[in-house]
């Protein structure tokens, strides 16, 4: 099958977590509130912008002295993870994912999720869906050993290092990355791969700008635009 024209073919999908397969994102921004509120401070819309998708320790840095915090980074971390684990037990899909990630699987297009989340909090989020899990090839966590520190995005590393790690790794223009941050865009774009931005209504449009494709949903994503599979009336296979 081939794309569509000012579209080129894929044969592999990589998914941000955050935002993009899993609604968690005012989970994140009502954590953070609940944390800095108590110092006389808020956790704007306009500071989501920058830090979403940034590994946490480099979020935690910048934070911390953007909001003039009275805590090192370290001690800012270790409030948010308490606060954040509360919240995350029956974290639910984005809409059009489940359905997406399954007719994927049922034509055997190899797909992974990278991820800035660290794998403990990854582990906790996707729980209520570990039953969708094994459609997936593999999942790069922001604290993936292979990554170095201070490499997260907007830097295209987790983004490669999750392509390398197919078998057999594909070239980066085979990939079509799905993400909801300007970061992440800006890390897709980076890695050499085509970028299907989902993005609160909220980003501006100059933050979207260098993205193959804008959607308010994935539930509006045409996958055969890219060389893939259309939705059929085959049924989708159920794990577990």
């Amino acid at each position: 099958m081939t794309a569509k024209s000012g579209y080129k073919p894929v044969t592999h999908i990589i998914f941000d977590s955050d935002g993009t397969v899993m609604d968690t994102e005012n989970i994140y921004t009502d954590a953070i509130n609940e944390i800095v509120v108590p110092f006389g401070k808020t956790y704007t819309y306009e500071m989501k912008l920058r830090y979403m998708g940034m590994p946490a320790m480099q979020s935690a840095q910048q934070l911390v002295t953007e909001l003039q915090l009275p805590l090192t980074p370290l001690e800012y971390l270790k409030i948010f993870d308490a606060v954040v684990f509360r919240r995350i037990q029956n974290v639910q899909l984005m809409p059009g994912v489940r359905d997406l990630i399954l007719h994927l699987h049922d034509h055997r297009i190899p797909m992974a999720i990278a991820t800035s989340s660290v794998r403990a909090a990854f582990n906790t989020k996707s729980a209520p869906h570990r039953n969708l899990l094994p459609a997936l090839h593999h999942v790069v966590c922001g604290n993936d050993p292979e990554l170095g520190l201070g490499r997260g995005k907007p830097l295209p590393d987790i983004f490669l290092l999750a392509a390398s790690r197919f078998h057999p790794p594909p070239e980066p223009s085979k990939c079509l990355v799905f993400e909801d941050s300007p970061n992440g865009l800006q890390a897709g774009i980076a890695a050499g791969m085509q970028v299907v931005l989902i993005p609160d209504p909220r980003v501006p449009a100059a933050m979207r700008s260098g993205a193959t494709q804008v959607l308010d949903s994935m539930a509006e994503f045409q996958p055969q635009l890219f060389g893939l599979p259309h939705y059929d009336t085959c049924s989708k296979f159920e794990f577990g």
